[in-house]
């Protein structure tokens, strides 16, 4: 988010041939672009944390309280006489009230704005300075949560913005949903004006500009306090970020010359043995726990005998090589350093790649439970994060395989990705896809966490609690043509199809638990493919990774005909659809990517859980050919997905050869009606069909072709 620049021996300053507002990547409105993007990013990583790291009220209010004592016994507390002085004078309080909420942004980025216009050399020292001193606020907020005098409760304060309401204050709509109103020390106001003057200072602007800096940072002091919205110690606080801001750009400036010496650009840095674990993958790494495994992967079905475990073992030794993320392991983060992937020191086949019995009385329940025990652990990530079951099924049952890889590796597109390498025959290449420029990320990221703190607080039904150790595993396998044709015979997609039986079987499960939706819908997680898998061809460089992005669409659970559910589902999904939220979702799992170790798992922990979503129901595309593996035809192929934190069941979805394969992974003690989850679905799915294929021939007395 802080741009390196080419840096001048010994000064800390962008060298002598350098505005700092970078115009050299085309023009000055590209370098608007850019500073407009670093600005949306940080304004980001505000949304994220204020979303992300909420904390009990009991706690902001306690961290207030020991504020007000402490000011107290030092005899500092003197707001409560200055806010009684606006609330005696309404014309007075209402000019703080407007001061606090302008002229403080006003300045900093007018001021800000003026340096790039002007091309000032300390521009870029004064972009990144004030970058750094909002970043360390947003961790203090983050870290010490303290409710400001105004909203401490049975404390006697008025709260002056309130009464007056300027605009851009709390309890606007959107204010309301990204600020954070438990951020009181240090105080930004004083630091963002603070850091107006020593800029000015920098920049030698002349004497008249320093001293109304002076007399606005005086007026401003005055102004938090008494309008009850700062404690006094919040002011020193807030000139305490100027330095700290200072000495992380003199940090960076340090790191920057160390690891990119002149001459040397990132691409031409010396190859390492470890990589890095991408943002994307490493958020599936945090979220995991004992009881919450991220396992992705699938369940097949031999058509006939299964090949010989060896005749397996043999074929991975040989494609291991092109499959990079199969040979690696998992070095751990650390408290500041990412987790990485390193190559294993050896990899032992007969321990991934295992033959066990189907269990008793077999068929496809015996493998379903079985595949129910395999998926409620995590795997050892002291070796390589996959492993293969073969199931002899013998008298009783197919043979099968199935495949685990842990979420770091992959998703459902990536194990897809991954089976090329493995299957018979080859799968071509998937088509390019090209996603989203970095500039449209940014700018999508800051209304899209408006609308994750939007989504947070919305009603919804969901079946939550603290995960148990059980998991239970279901399959059905649907036509595909089918389910294809009743999807554009209702002018939908398949997608919406499985999210209206999904909606049906919840809905039952409310009916049969005495509870009423009362308008609120269950909001589920969609993953949608944002870029194609790598062609199997490039090498160790054709690694599959997480390729999607969570779309949360919502399914009405009020009592309504199966043709009805669907119909509101196509309109919520396809408002959703078209509002960028998946774009959204990308650059926000970037940026919170892009914070410390620590911070990184605990951002991904709060946003990863039920508090914005009940469900997760993902549909994927697979070949539309017949595949073997190891000389051996393939049947039915069913995908397993992991839950996430207080969500009790995950549906995914298939296309493989002309079926569409539907499993359903769920923790049966929090959703004991997952027994019937499946059967369920099929019933809805009957009446779906004969609904559409009823409403077609009542509109013209016969079969038609739906609408794509």
């Amino acid at each position: 988010m802080i741009r390196s620049e080419s840096v001048a021996a010994g000064t800390g300053e962008t060298g002598p041939g350098e505005s700092g507002a970078g115009e050299s990547g085309g023009g000055r409105a590209a370098s608007a672009a850019r500073e407009i993007a670093a600005a949306l990013v940080v304004l980001a990583v505000y949304l994220t944390f204020t979303h992300v790291f909420t904390g009990p009220r009991e706690v902001s209010d306690a961290n207030g309280r020991a504020l007000l004592d402490f000011e107290r016994w030092t005899h500092l507390d003197i707001e409560r006489p200055l806010n009684d002085v606006l609330v005696r004078h309404e014309w007075l309080g209402a000019i703080a009230a407007w001061e606090y909420a302008t002229t403080y942004a006003i300045g900093t980025f007018g001021f800000l704005a003026y340096l790039w216009w002007r091309k000032s050399p300390v521009y870029p020292w004064a972009r990144n300075t004030l970058i750094w001193l909002t970043l360390i606020a947003i961790c203090c907020f983050a870290l010490w949560p303290t409710t400001p005098p105004r909203l401490l409760p049975d404390e006697g304060y008025i709260d002056i913005i309130a009464v007056h309401h300027p605009p851009a204050t709390w309890g606007t709509g959107v204010v309301s949903a990204g600020a954070n109103p438990y951020a009181a020390i240090p105080s930004l106001h004083i630091g963002w004006v603070a850091w107006i003057g020593v800029a000015a200072v920098r920049a030698r602007t002349g004497a008249f500009l320093t001293w109304l800096c002076a007399l606005h940072l005086v007026v401003t002091a005055l102004v938090i306090v008494a309008t009850a919205a700062h404690y006094v110690v919040d002011i020193p606080a807030g000139l305490l970020l100027i330095p700290a801001a200072a000495a992380a750009e003199r940090l960076r400036v340090s790191v920057v010359r160390r690891w990119r010496p002149p001459g040397i650009r990132a691409g031409e840095l010396p190859a390492r043995r470890e990589q890095r674990v991408a943002a994307a993958d490493a958020f599936f790494l945090h979220v995991e726990s004992e009881n919450v495994p991220q396992v992705v992967g699938g369940v097949a079905v031999f058509a006939g005998t299964g090949p010989p475990a060896e005749r397996m073992r043999d074929l991975m030794a040989e494609r291991l090589p092109h499959l990079p993320r199969l040979t690696q392991r998992i070095i751990p983060a650390g408290r500041f350093r990412r987790a990485r992937w390193a190559e294993a020191d050896a990899i032992d086949l007969d321990w991934h790649v295992q033959q066990i019995e189907l269990p008793r009385p077999g068929g496809r329940r015996a493998l379903d439970d079985l595949v129910a025990r395999l998926v409620a652990g995590p795997l050892d990530h002291d070796r390589p994060l996959w492993r293969f079951w073969l199931v002899r099924g013998g008298d009783h049952g197919p043979d099968a395989i199935v495949i685990l890889l842990h979420h770091a590796i992959a998703d459902g597109i990536g194990v897809v990705d991954i089976l090329r390498g493995i299957l018979e025959p080859r799968l071509p290449d998937a088509e390019p896809m090209k996603g989203p420029g970095g500039f449209a990320r940014a700018a999508a990221v800051v209304p899209g966490l408006v609308l994750l703190g939007l989504d947070g607080a919305a009603p919804t039904v969901s079946v939550t609690g603290a995960l148990g150790p059980e998991r239970g595993f279901q399959t059905v396998t649907f036509p595909l043509d089918q389910v294809r044709d009743t999807a554009r015979a209702a002018g939908v997609r398949v997608t919406d199809v499985l999210l209206a039986l999904v909606g049906e079987v919840v809905a039952d499960v409310l009916a049969q638990r005495g509870e009423r939706a009362g308008g609120r819908a269950l909001r589920a997680a969609v993953p949608m493919t944002l870029r194609a898998p790598a062609p199997p061809d490039r090498g160790r460089t054709a690694v599959p990774g997480n390729l999607t992005a969570a779309l949360r669409l919502d399914v009405p659970l009020d009592p309504m005909p199966v043709h009805e559910r669907l119909a509101a589902v196509h309109r919520s999904a396809e408002r959703r659809r078209r509002s960028g939220r998946a774009v959204a979702s990308t650059a926000v799992l970037a940026l919170i990517g892009a914070l410390p170790p620590r911070l990184h798992a605990r951002a991904a922990r709060g946003a990863y859980r039920a508090r914005f979503f009940g469900g997760i129901v993902s549909n994927m595309p697979g070949p539309a050919v017949p595949m073997s593996m190891a000389g051996v035809p393939l049947g039915d192929v069913h995908p397993i997905l992991p839950l996430a934190d207080g969500v009790p069941f995950a549906v995914g979805a298939l296309s493989w050869d002309g079926a569409l394969h539907v499993a359903v992974t769920a923790e049966p003690r929090l959703l004991p009606e997952a027994a019937a989850f499946i059967g369920g679905m099929v019933q809805a799915f009957d009446e779906l069909s004969a609904a559409v294929a009823g409403r077609e021939r009542g509109a013209d007395g016969g079969a038609r072709a739906g609408t794509a």
